[in-house]
């Protein structure tokens, strides 16, 4: 078994080492490679707060991961090792990129020692005034949580101290002249002699602390009501705090005595603690990309999506054609407008949408709680279980449940991950859109994902039949769609099993899955059995992929690879080819992972009618094609980008074709 599959935990940390990698691609501009780097920062924080403690839990348990056989020991050893490379490498990115910005001078990020007289004149102003009044020195105890970014360690002969930074004045601290930066802890390190002479400080260093976040939801349970779960939840909220320490970074301090003493200091394993070669935590550099967006060649090229054309009303196109929508080539706004046309449409009796993510002040809550007011019955799913965005949703519950919304919370134990919009007329006819991305219109300006539009009877029977099983727990034989837990997961390995079949029996045939997560073993299993009879399987897979090459013997023909690009790759698209006879195409809110597939509430559905189909096949061969932001699975489970000369990029070929794109008029 430990032959079959790759580690989920560090194929996470090789989906890092990607995004890091585009700071190192000549045709990425220069400001967007600051943001990649500050992205992998991110990226690597969410792995520490929700991921790692798996990993030690194995350490501790002396236990070994099921699929791999891996014991938890060698599995931190080479997260540890994995982390040190990408560290390694993005530091390195960041120098260059540093150096590159004073060349360029475009903007200087300067140590104390480099500021000219005037600039310390300046800085030491800033710190008298700003910092000195917010230093907060703690005598360290292992009770003492670490809740700021970042901190300062300081060692007397008799106690350690702690001192955090403060995170209101900003990293990035204007020295008086135009475009010259210094870190704010550069500036407090080097007023610290007055702290030194004092405190007689012996040691001195910059430090943060990541903790466990992924307390878990340890109350649910079907029995309880609407009101019981909600409370439940706000008390989940309310009472959740800081667990064990994931990881110490630190800078400042040798590597070796370093790592050596925080690991006593907070009683962690020794391959939790980095040594960070450059300021610790690079998010910072999200800053200077905002600063300076304004030099467009320094940036991506903006592209202006399309949007619906207000001459044509988007329900009456809906009575006669369907509509494929991918985001962010086509705007958010045709989402809003098919609502909104909804909400002022006398016909219009009933809407029904789940909620999982939406942005602060969304127009898709304005147009809800507009509709119940005027008597449109409107049922909104929200679910709670949304990890870390559990407070903005229960204000949305909130908020909507005060306008007169009927809010749901699913089934309190599988979090509804699905994204469905039901429109009803009082005969029952209507519209109904399923899309693979939340409705969330600011990351629809980045993420893409696939939306679905329809006014055919068999889609919006099924939606019926999916709301109602989310008010009742009752389940429906559905017409097209397929729902988990379980039902995508069947239908996958079903599809699977009839394209292997068909290629037995003509010798063609294909399947295509692009996800942002392969790590469930069925699913894997089911893919290694095809493949053991030649059946090819063409798969992008942006993130955690488990499934191993090169364990299907003479026939295999397994392809894998991961889209990093100007976009972030979010649309979860399956395309099974049947031989010579038929191919389906569906898309769905479910990635390849046992959680999706097992304890969660998705949607998986078919697009049957001809003019979608045909414009979802043309995005899967396009994504096929793709080679310039295209990283190939290797035999070893590495990842090499293809190099590919006058290569393809399906991103920048949607981009390209913006300017012809419109939607049909009347």
């Amino acid at each position: 078994m430990k032959d079959k599959y790759y580690n989920r935990d560090l194929s996470w940390i090789l989906f890092d080492r990607r995004v890091i990698e585009q700071a190192y691609d000549p045709e990425v501009p220069f400001l967007e490679k600051l943001k990649f780097l500050a992205i992998a920062s991110n990226n690597l924080d969410e792995f520490f707060r929700v991921r790692m403690h798996n990993i030690h839990n194995l350490v501790v348990e002396h236990k070994s991961d099921k699929r791999t056989d891996m014991s938890g020991k060698d599995i931190l050893d080479l997260a540890y090792e994995y982390n040190k490379t990408n560290l390694t490498k993005q530091y390195k990115a960041f120098d260059k990129l540093m150096k590159e910005a004073g060349e360029k001078d475009l903007f200087h990020l300067l140590r104390y020692d480099d500021l000219s007289d005037a600039e310390k004149k300046t800085v030491k102003k800033f710190y008298n005034k700003k910092i000195v009044p917010r230093l907060d020195m703690q005598r360290y105890s292992d009770e003492y949580k670490f809740r700021k970014n970042l901190y300062f360690l300081m060692e007397t002969p008799k106690y350690t101290y702690t001192c955090p930074i403060p995170e209101d004045l900003g990293r990035l601290i204007n020295t008086g002249v135009d475009d010259h930066y210094i870190l704010i802890e550069d500036i407090m390190r080097s007023m610290a002699k007055d702290l030194i002479r004092k405190y007689k400080i012996s040691k001195i260093a910059v430090f943060r602390v990541t903790y466990d976040k992924n307390k878990p939801y340890d109350f649910l349970n079907k029995d309880l009501n609407d009101h019981q779960y909600l409370d439940t939840m706000i008390h989940y909220v309310d009472t959740r705090d800081l667990r064990e320490v994931m990881r110490v970074e630190f800078s400042g301090e040798d590597e070796e005595k370093g790592r050596k003493y925080f690991t006593k200091l907070l009683g962690i394993n020794r391959k939790s603690v980095y040594k960070i070669p450059g300021p610790v935590d690079l998010k910072f550099l999200t800053g200077l990309y905002k600063r300076y967006r304004d030099h467009k060649d320094l940036i991506f090229p903006p592209f202006d999506a399309l949007e619906w054309n207000d001459a044509t009303n988007i329900l009456k196109y809906l009575d006669r054609s369907p509509i494929l929508v991918p985001y962010p080539y086509d705007s958010f706004s045709v989402f809003i407008k098919y609502l909104e046309t909804a909400v002022n449409d006398p016909k219009t009796a009933q809407i029904c949408i789940t909620i999982y993510r939406t942005e602060q002040n969304s127009d898709l809550l304005r147009l809800l709680k507009e509709a119940a007011g005027k008597g449109i019955k409107v049922t909104a799913m929200v679910e709670l279980w949304a990890r870390f965005d559990e407070v903005h949703n229960i204000e949305v519950a909130k908020v909507l449940e005060e306008a007169g919304v009927h809010v749901i919370f699913g089934d309190k134990v599988n979090k509804v991950h699905s994204k469905i919009c039901l429109v009803l007329h009082a005969d029952k006819t209507g519209y109904v859109q399923i899309g693979t991305g939340n409705y969330n219109a600011i990351t629809a300006k980045g993420f893409t994902d696939i939306s679905y539009f329809t006014s055919n009877q068999a889609y919006i029977d099924d939606a019926v039949k999916f709301f109602d099983y989310l008010l009742t727990g009752k389940k429906s034989q559905y017409n097209l769609i397929v729902t988990s837990p379980k039902g995508i997961s069947d239908m996958i390995i079903a599809n699977i099993k009839r394209a292997t079949e068909a290629y037995l029996r003509d010798g063609q045939g294909e399947v295509f899955m692009k996800v942002n997560g392969l790590t469930d073993i069925d699913i894997i299993n089911a893919i290694y059995e095809a493949a053991k009879e030649g059946l090819p399987f063409r798969l992008v897979v942006r993130g955690a992929c488990s499934l191993k090459l090169g364990v299907c013997g003479p026939k295999e023909d397994i392809r894998v690879k991961s889209i990093v690009g100007q976009l972030l790759e979010h649309s979860r698209i399956y395309k099974f080819q049947y031989g010579k006879d038929h191919t389906d195409v569906w898309i769905s809110s479910a990635d390849m992972m046992t959680r999706n597939l097992e304890r969660r509430v998705e949607i998986a559905v078919p697009i049957v009618e001809e003019k979608p189909k045909r414009k979802l096949l043309k995005i899967v061969k396009v994504f096929s094609k793709d080679t310039k932001n295209s990283f190939v699975l290797q035999n070893d489970g590495y990842y090499v980008k293809e190099n590919v000369k006058h290569g393809i990029s399906a991103q920048q070929t949607w981009l390209s074709r913006l300017k012809w794109g419109k939607y049909v008029k009347n």
